[in-house]
This record gives C-alpha cells, sequence and structure tokens, in this order.
C-alpha cells in the first residue's frame, strides 16, 4: 500500500487557520477560477465575431444566431464556474471558522477544568510545598511518558503504542499540556480572568513557556534538564550537492537523528559574492532527563519550549556564524522534531535573514515568527510529538500548515515507539505536497526555488556537543 492510500489527504490550512481545507477542495476551487478565466476569453472573442459585417460577402440573412447563442453559453458558464469556485472557498472559511470555534473551546473548558484542579489542590494541600511540586507533576509525567514511550514502556509498564498515534489523543494531550499554567494559577489562587485574558486561550502572554519554565526549574532541583555551554565541529568535507527544489526535497536532506552524529546541515548556493543558505537541522537523539553530551536531548527540547537558550539552538547559530553566513544572506531553515523547533525560534530572534521555514512534527507553533518569512508546518494529526508544544494561538497570513493523518486507513506499526513521528512518515508527506495542485503549496515551493535557484551548491555537516558532560572532539 502507497504513503497517500495509507494514510490520509493533506488539510491544508492558509493563514493561521482562517481557510481550511483538502488539498483537493482548494485546488479545484483554482480550476474552476481558472476555466472561468477562459470561458471569459472565449465569449470575449465570440462577441467580436459577432460584430463582424459578414452579411454582405456571405448573404447571411440573419447576423449569426448559433454564435450569438454560444456567447450566451459560455457567459453563463462563466458565471457558474465563478460561483461553484466561491463556494468551495467559503465552505473551506467556514471549516476554518468552526475549527477556530472548536479550538478555543476546548482551550477554554480545558484551562476551566485545570484552574478548578488547581484550586482544589490549594484547598486540599493548604498551599503547601507538596502542592508546588504537584504543579510540575502534569508536565513531567507527559515527558515521561514521550520519553519512556522511546523505548516502549514507562517505568516497566507497557504502552500500547496505538494510544500516542490516535488524533484524539493527540488533540487531547495538546489541550493538557496548554492548561498545565492553569492549574497553577489556580493553587496560586489567581482569578481564573488572568487565565483567560493572558493565558493560552487569550493572548497567549502566558501559559506553555511558563509551563516548561516550572518543569525546568522543579527538575534542576534534582539534577536534570541542566544547559551548558556548546562546541560545534565540522564533520567531513564540503560535498556538492543539488539544490532543494521542493518540500521533499527539504525534507529528504534532514539528518538522521544518531547519537554522536552531525546534527546540522548546511547548504551554501550562488557566487561567493551574494550566497543563498539552506539550514537543515535534525531531530532528538537522546531522551534522557539527565544532560548528556548530546545538545539534541529531551533537556534542549524543554529548555527551547521554555523560551530559554537550548543547546540544540545554540549549536545551530554558532554552527551558521563559522559556515560563513552574513546577517544579510538569505536563508531558508528546515527542521524536524526539536530541529523544527529550533528553526523558528533561529527565525524568530533575527540574527539572520531568514525567508522561509519548513518544519516537520515540530511542537513550534507558538513561536512567533516575524512577519514576511514564509513558514510551512507540517504536522501529523496522529503524531503526539507536535502536541506537546500545547495549542497555538499564534495566526500568521505568511504561515501555510499542512496537517495529514498518516495511519488513516491502517493500523500503526507495533515495532515503533511513535510511528507517526518518524522521519520517513514525514518525507512520505512532503511528497504528497510536492505533488498537490494547491497554489499556496506551490507557492511555497517557488519561493524555495526562488531563493537557492536550481544550480549545484556546497554542504558541510556540523556537530554540536554540550561540553561539561564529555570532551569534545579537537
Amino acid at each position: 500500500m502507497s504513503a497517500d492510500q495509507a494514510g490520509g489527504e493533506l488539510l491544508v490550512s492558509v493563514g493561521g487557520t482562517t481557510i481550511v481545507a483538502t488539498e483537493v477542495v482548494l485546488a479545484h476551487s483554482q480550476f474552476l477560477h481558472a476555466v472561468q478565466v477562459e470561458a471569459v476569453n472565449w465569449r470575449t472573442r465570440a462577441r467580436r465575431i459577432g460584430q463582424l459585417d459578414l452579411r454582405a460577402p456571405l448573404s447571411v440573412p440573419e447576423p449569426l444566431p448559433d454564435l450569438l447563442h454560444a456567447e450566451w453559453l459560455l457567459d453563463q458558464f462563466q458565471h457558474r464556474c465563478g460561483e461553484l469556485a466561491d463556494h468551495l472557498v467559503k465552505a473551506a472559511e467556514n471549516y476554518g471558522h468552526a475549527e477556530i470555534v472548536a479550538q478555543r473551546i476546548a482551550l477554554i473548558y480545558g484551562a476551566d477544568l485545570a484552574h478548578n484542579l488547581g484550586q482544589f489542590l490549594r484547598s486540599a494541600l493548604m498551599f503547601s510545598p507538596l502542592a508546588m511540586v504537584s504543579v510540575a507533576v502534569p508536565g513531567l509525567g507527559l515527558l515521561g511518558v514521550i520519553s519512556g514511550s522511546k523505548s516502549g514502556s514507562v517505568g516497566g509498564v507497557a504502552i500500547d503504542q496505538r494510544l500516542l498515534t490516535n488524533p484524539t489523543v493527540v488533540s487531547l494531550v495538546r489541550v493538557a499540556v496548554s492548561s498545565v499554567d492553569d492549574v497553577k494559577a489556580g493553587l496560586m489562587g489567581t482569578p481564573r480572568i488572568v487565565g483567560r485574558v493572558l493565558g493560552d486561550e487569550g493572548l497567549g502572554v502566558i501559559g506553555v513557556s511558563n509551563t516548561a519554565l516550572g518543569v525546568l526549574t522543579t527538575a534542576r532541583a534534582t539534577g536534570r534538564f541542566r544547559e551548558a555551554p556548546v562546541k560545534v565541529v565540522q564533520v567531513g568535507a564540503p560535498r556538492r550537492v543539488t539544490a532543494p527544489s521542493g518540500v521533499a526535497d527539504l525534507a529528504a536532506a534532514i539528518p538522521n537523528a544518531a547519537v554522536g552524529q552531525p546534527q546540522v546541515r548546511i547548504e551554501r548556493y550562488g557566487p561567493a559574492g551574494k550566497p543563498s543558505w539552506v539550514v537543515y537541522i535534525g531531530g532528538t537523539v537522546d531522551w534522557n532527563t539527565v544532560a548528556s553530551s548530546e545538545p539534541w536531548d529531551l533537556t534542549a527540547n524543554v529548555t527551547a519550549i521554555a523560551g530559554q537558550n537550548a543547546g540544540s539552538f545554540a549549536a545551530v547559530v554558532a554552527a551558521m556564524s563559522f559556515a560563513g553566513i552574513a546577517s544579510d544572506d538569505p536563508v531558508i531553515l528546515s527542521g524536524y522534531s526539536q530541529g523544527g523547533l529550533v528553526a523558528t525560534q533561529v527565525a524568530a530572534v533575527g540574527t539572520f535573514n531568514v525567508q522561509a521555514v519548513a518544519t516537520f512534527g515540530a511542537p513550534e507553533s507558538s513561536v512567533p515568527v516575524p512577519p514576511g518569512v514564509a513558514i510551512l508546518t507540517v504536522e501529523h494529526t496522529d503524531d503526539v510529538v507536535p502536541a506537546t508544544g500545547g495549542d497555538s494561538r499564534v495566526e500568521s497570513d505568511d504561515r501555510l500548515t499542512v496537517r495529514r493523518e498518516a495511519f488513516a486507513m491502517v493500523r500503526p506499526p507495533t515495532n515503533e515507539a511513535l510511528p507517526a513521528h518518524n522521519l520517513d512518515r514525514y518525507q512520505e508527506t512532503a511528497q504528497l505536497i510536492d505533488a498537490s495542485p494547491e497554489k499556496s503549496l506551490q507557492n511555497f515551493q517557488d519561493t524555495v526555488t526562488g531563493i537557492v535557484g536550481n544550480g549545484a551548491g556546497e554542504a558541510v555537516l556540523w556537530r554540536g556537543i554540550r561540553l561539561p558532560a564529555g570532551p569534545a572532539p579537537k
């Protein structure tokens, strides 16, 4: 069974969540608009022919009645095509508005329930140190489930991986992560209105990042999630490569997550005086809660979500600087999982001239990318990892989101911990994106080729090492 048969259709969201539809619906709308334009052109030609004085030489007693009828039919046809295309777009907009309403309702009710739980804990535990520890338990517990699931068990108890590959469970995890800060607010006696205005269900000023910061504070007291400086080294010699021509190429070149292997790939294109760059960032390698020499670990994951300086982020910025990327050079970033989160954060800080970002399976949707940066977010609805970033209230006209259920038609394999999160599955989805006739997806591909062209370039691999946990190679 092929990838498109095993998985569901592509669901495309344009500009935040204002338009949401399958790529087939949007492609049909664009096709109907194109047909409408052609019908108008043919109607205009028919009218011009009808205005010619053909009666004298042809001895035609009437002004070509068949031509007049054809003109009328073309006029009716172009109007009908336009109406059908507009109805399809309107249906997509209604779908988007319905999604927004459902999302907000889930956030509000989840936050209300979490706030009530915090108030209960406040009353039951009388604001004791035990209560404060209990605030971090949901976050730590969720991280434990995800990290433990990589080995198939948590605390020695086997996990049915189909539970973490269920779109409903993924949605619940997203709401639960967004609501942990409301437990803390209830525990501390903060009025609920504060969360509704400033939390994830409001302006997003407080939320998932504060939750992750609380997890860091609690866990670091036990020796976990402790960040440290990093060093980057070049791995191997530069090699010739071909410029990416679409989303599939951006996904295919991302380094595979493996201990001791490079996590960053940097490609340079164009002339020496005016280069453009593509930076590929790999996913999490080490899922242990105790930091090691590997900066792409769970420590960096939580630190990045908390909005702090994660080891993986520092390593990417250092590698880009050592590679020679100037502040005004056009840059494309492509990242998978933690790499996608880091990619959006690199774009957000504004140190480099990032013009486009593609992320795959990343918990990055709450990172506010600056206006003008074309961002493509690819998520599987049965992948729990993007849900650990919470439910985003960040909306941007530059953000294009593509969702797909990786195992819509078949049962997920039992020999993989998080099969919908596998990079291979996202590479399959990326191929479907390139094959789609949907205009927004094609525009993103055009953005990529417009930045790097279609010629040959040079690729260099880089590896980051967290210094205190182990000696860095010389």
